[in-house]
């Protein structure tokens, strides 16, 4: 994996000249100290052994049992194991059994209630607080429809009504670390559960979580990728104003995770008047939508390219028509790496930030790297901006007034 930043260096931004990013390397002693201080647990996660061993056994005893797998669960719960499904079986394996359904919004109840056969669905309940409004009316909404044989819960390990509930009726729980947010627990039963029993290998995501969490202390800029990324959004921020990132995936199967990083980054950072605002885009499809924008518009945003190397090996047959013989014989996999490269090119000749994440195949161990990659990266922007990058007291506040509006009925 490599973060390719020559189009971003070759723009000249005097506050980004290479050697005074190699030069912010010195605050990486002082960012990892400060960030064990805040007691997270998500860089140790690829070493728990136990929690390998309980997922595994738990779906080793369902596995079979059900055609279809329903998660309920908002936000943290539901994007990352929505980014797993999509990254690594592909966003129409729905037409093979078992299905996985992710509720991740209300009005998508009644439509996948009459896709599933009720007594053979595993509904997976997800909630660390235990309290979260929209993942409690679902479950609410099901558990009189259904045995309790058909739930699995996984909240905090000691507290909370989900918790509660679970001990009350003996239902089959798993744990999420109480030092693990909910926007970063992809790698914890959250995540690794449900892939689990969609056959995903999680120990291989794991195994490449783990060798990138190594990188996170590295004192080399160009070894450690987390905070080259960090740096760049933070720099480009604060010296020239630019506060928007861009993610564009020349992947179908990355869009997901776009979608993931999105909650990453806004929850994590947008505080105390501080902050970056994330966009997702996908390529090729919104150079046809977006693209103009981005070249044109405002010189407000950063773009960063993930690219995969492995490509495609289907072909475009001989073309005899001459206004498109330059596509003959060309891979799909070739035209979207050549489209990736001109969009690119095209963005940098407009002076537009620009950068690629490139990956050499896109699997589970990949994918694990990737989540623990970004994770370190905003541990590195908490660090750069002085804020908590681990709370998040704008939601919060929503769940409560939610409660109080409801309750006055």
């Amino acid at each position: 994996m490599e973060l390719d930043i020559k189009n971003l260096i070759s723009l000249g931004i005097k506050s980004l000249e290479l050697s005074k990013l190699k030069d912010s390397a010195d605050l990486i002693p002082g960012f990892i100290e400060s960030f064990k201080k805040r007691d997270q647990g998500f860089l140790n996660l690829p070493k728990v052994k136990a929690q390998v061993l309980s997922v595994k056994s738990m779906a080793d005893k369902l596995q079979g049992k059900f055609e279809d797998i329903v998660v309920l669960g908002i936000g943290g719960s539901a994007l990352g194991i929505t980014c797993i499904r999509d990254c690594l079986l592909g966003k129409f394996s729905n037409f093979s059994k078992p299905r996985l359904f992710v509720i991740d919004n209300l009005d998508t109840i009644s439509e996948i209630e009459s896709l599933i056969n009720l007594d053979k669905t595993l509904f997976i309940v997800i909630s660390k607080s235990g309290s979260t409004p929209e993942t409690m009316a679902q479950y609410f909404y099901f558990k009189d429809k259904v045995s309790k044989e058909n739930f699995v819960f996984i909240t905090d390990s000691n507290e909370g009504e989900l918790r509660k509930i679970g001990t009350d009726l003996q239902i089959k729980m798993l744990d999420i670390p109480a030092n693990v947010g909910g926007r970063f627990s992809v790698l914890t039963s959250v995540g690794l559960f449900p892939a689990a029993m969609m056959g995903i290998d999680i120990e291989e995501m794991l195994e490449g979580a783990e060798e990138m969490a190594k990188d996170f202390e590295n004192k080399e800029f160009e070894r450690n990728i987390g905070f080259q990324l960090a740096t760049i959004q933070y720099l480009l921020d604060w010296e020239e104003g630019i506060r928007i990132s861009v993610m564009m995936p020349y992947n179908s199967r990355l869009f997901s995770f776009a979608d993931w990083y999105r909650q990453l980054l806004a929850e994590s950072i947008g505080k105390d008047g501080k902050g970056l605002t994330p966009l997702i885009a996908l390529g090729v499809t919104d150079q046809h939508s977006q693209l103009q924008l981005y070249n044109e518009g405002p010189k407000d945003k950063l773009f960063i390219f993930l690219e995969v190397e492995e490509e495609d090996g289907l072909k475009i047959p001989k073309i005899e028509n001459e206004n498109f013989k330059y596509l003959s014989g060309v891979s799909f996999g070739k035209l979207m790496s050549v489209e990736k490269k001109a969009t690119e090119q095209a963005l940098t000749q407009y002076e537009k930030p620009n950068i690629t994440l490139k990956i050499e195949k896109l699997d589970a161990k990949n994918l694990g790297s990737l989540f623990m990659l970004f994770e370190t990266s905003i541990a590195f922007l908490g660090e750069y901006y002085r804020i908590n990058a681990f709370n998040q007291p704008g939601v919060e506040l929503g769940k409560k007034l939610t409660k109080e509006i409801l309750s006055k009925k």
